[in-house]
């Protein structure tokens, strides 16, 4: 994608990015978790925890359907705001027209055909991007595979098997210091990152890549923690 990195106002002050504005607020939004959790450590009586326990497993749950669809939707207005329909990756252009096509075709002839005017004049027209056809069905929870699909909508493939075996399974060695370490590190490093667009990430800088063969599930601690 090509684009100006920032955008300016008249006075000529730099406009942050959605995603920068998006990740200054994301902290205050976990925070409920953090007193669940702080009240679950207090407590000696076992009924009183178990009940704190479920409760904070149903609102991380809720607070990560959120955080996805918030996400896209920021992602999007980044998007529409820095590009043209012509640059978004083929993925992104032919999920968007799908909120236009039957999901009932004829094996797929007809929509086929269709998409490919679609993608001529929403071309033509710079069409701005709408959130719903990335997201998942109102209601469902965001399972590892719901999750994959809706990366997959941003041309995102196999999203778990990048983060298998890299920097960030730290989190899963009940290392309380090295966890916090990893995580004040990645909120400062994302910061600088999106504050500008096109992004400044390098995935490889947390040793997020592409592997070859297959990613068995259960051999991801990743699935295995969101299904659990």
């Amino acid at each position: 994608m090509t684009s100006a990195e920032h955008t300016t106002i008249n006075d000529g002050a730099e406009v942050s990015t959605f995603a920068s504005l998006f990740i200054e607020e994301l902290e205050e939004r976990w925070s409920e978790i953090d007193i669940l959790i702080e009240q679950i450590k207090l407590q000696s009586n076992v009924d009183v925890k178990n009940v704190l326990c479920r409760s904070a497993v149903v609102l991380l749950v809720a607070h990560l359907e959120g955080f996805m669809k918030e996400a896209a939707s920021t992602l999007i207005r980044d998007l529409n705001q820095y590009c043209t329909f012509s640059d978004f990756p083929k993925r992104i252009q032919k999920t968007y027209c799908s909120l236009f096509l039957s999901t009932i075709n004829d094996s797929g002839g007809i929509d086929n055909r269709i998409q490919g005017k679609l993608l001529e004049e929403f071309s033509k027209l710079n069409a701005r991007l709408t959130v719903e056809p990335f997201l998942f069905d109102r209601n469902k929870n965001p399972s590892p595979s719901v999750i994959e699909l809706i990366l997959n909508n941003f041309s995102i493939k196999d999203f778990f098997k990048l983060l298998h075996n890299s920097k960030l399974d730290v989190v899963f060695e009940n290392n309380i210091s090295e966890t916090k370490e990893l995580l004040t590190d990645l909120k400062d490093y994302i910061k600088q990152a999106v504050v500008s667009y096109p992004y400044k990430i390098n995935l490889l800088d947390y040793q997020i890549l592409i592997k070859n063969g297959q990613l068995l599930r259960d051999d991801s601690l990743w699935i295995v923690f969101i299904d659990e």
